[in-house]
Parts: structure tokens; sequence; C-alpha cells
């Protein structure tokens, strides 16, 4: 048997951790879904002209995802940080990779599916309201938001959906690594650790990239400079664009996996 991945003993530590896990994980999902419910029905009874408008459906779901999310996944390694219950995980006849495995199944797939159903189950909730008129005559009626399609405007802006996700995506790993190096208070350093990663990339960029750049003013992949009143447009090819997102928000995520992978393979309790 290979002693690397095995999809029989993959699918036997998937099946034992949700044995040990069900009633924690069923239970989380009942109060998950019970906040949601109360928060929506504060907002329809607050507002009960623009009742959950489609950019609060939005707030709503990416602030799921940005809090809840990564406290979920800090906790996933809780075991480690016992000698005894880590002793007794390490000892599961799985590998690493494995293990890193269905830690993402949990922790990432399987909480996304879960936050978007609980999303959709909360937007059934909507009220019609078709017997409120607005002021040019048509009826009042809420909309469920496909949380897929977030717009960073209006109706003809681009969706920005995968730049959110690719940045879930990387939070929530970064949380899965940080439940395996902290022992206590796992979602509190990891947040720190991120946070201060975040400002030292800032401080960089800031201070040192940008000094070598002519003066000006930035925006997008090109940048406007302004000289003399007048505005000169300098661009970057197109294809340097799609390398650098592609780099910048798909590469945190598997950096942060191999790294929980070897961090997993070496752990000691």
């Amino acid at each position: 048997m290979n002693q690397t991945f095995s999809f029989q003993r993959f699918s036997l530590l998937v099946a034992k951790h949700w044995a040990e896990n069900r009633k924690r994980y069923l239970l989380s999902i009942l109060a998950f879904i019970s906040l949601l419910f109360v928060w929506f029905l504060f907002v329809m009874l607050t507002d009960s002209s623009h009742p959950l408008a489609s950019g609060l459906q939005e707030i709503t779901f990416v602030f799921t995802l940005f809090l809840v999310g990564p406290f979920y996944a800090s906790q996933y390694f809780n075991e480690l940080s016992s000698k005894t219950k880590g002793t007794n995980y390490l000892m599961v006849p799985a590998s690493a990779l494995e293990k890193l495995l269905c830690s993402v199944l949990y922790s990432i797939v399987l909480f996304f599916i879960v936050d978007f159903l609980v999303i959709l189950t909360a937007n059934i909730a909507h009220p019609s309201y078709n017997n409120t008129q607005l002021p040019d005559g048509r009826n009042l009626k809420a909309v469920a938001t496909n949380m897929f399609t977030i717009k960073a405007g209006g109706a003809g802006e681009q969706s920005i959906s995968y730049y959110f996700l690719s940045i879930f995506l990387a939070v929530q790993s970064a949380a899965l690594l940080g439940s395996i190096y902290f022992n206590k208070y796992s979602y509190i350093k990891t947040a720190i650790s991120l946070a201060l990663i975040f400002l030292i990339v800032a401080l960089l960029e800031i201070k040192i990239l940008m000094s070598f750049m002519p003066k000006g003013h930035y925006w997008g992949t090109g940048f406007e400079i302004y000289a003399d009143g007048t505005k000169k447009v300098v661009l970057l090819p197109a294809w340097t664009k799609t390398v650098l997102e592609l780099l910048l928000f798909n590469a945190f995520p598997i950096i942060f996996w191999i790294t929980t992978y070897f961090r997993l393979k070496e752990k000691e309790v």
C-alpha cells in the first residue's frame, strides 16, 4: 500500500474524524443558522423599507467567511495541544498528507459549503413585500443575492467574488497552519501574525519599492504620472497582470499547505 496516500485510508480517516466530531459540527451548524436568522430578523424589523438588501447579504457572507472561518480552522488541530490527545492523533495510521487533506476538506471545503448553504437557507426567509410600492410605482420585492457574482460597484462592474474567495482560502489556510504552530490561543496568535505580516509587506512596498518608482499617482496594473499639468499612462503588458494575480492570489494557500504538511510531519508532543 502506498505510504504517502491511499484513498481507502484517507476515506477511513475522514469517516473517523466525522464520527468523533459529528455532534460538535452539527451543533455548530445549528448555532450558525440561528445567529444568522436572528441577525436577518433584526434587520427586517428595523428596516422594513429595504429588508436584506443585496449589499447587506454580501457583507454578511464575507463577514462570516473571514471571522467565523479562521476561528473554525484554528480549532482543527486542537488535539495537538494536549499530550495525551496529541499522541493518539499522531499515532493514527494515516500519512501526513492524508491528515492535511482531511483538515483542508473539513476546515476549508466543507466550511465554505456550509456557510454558503446557511446564507442560502436564511435567504429563503425573504419577504416579498408585493403590497409596498416604490415612488416610481414598482412593487418592492426582496431578492436573494448570488454570492458568486459580488460586484465592486454597479451592475456593470466586474465581479470580485474570485478575489474574496482567494483571500479566504489564504486566510483559512494560514489559520489551519496556526493551529499546529500555536498550542494555545491559536486564533488570536494567528490573527496577530497575519496583521504583522500585512504591515511588514505594506511597509516594504511604501518605504522601499515605491522609492524606486517615478513620482506620480499609481493605479491598477499600470501607473499614471502627472508632470507639468499633463498625464501620462504607462501600462504593463497584459500577461504580467495575469501572472501576478495568479501568484498573488494562489501562491499563499499552497505555501501554507506545504508548510503545514512538513510541520505536521515533524510534529512532536
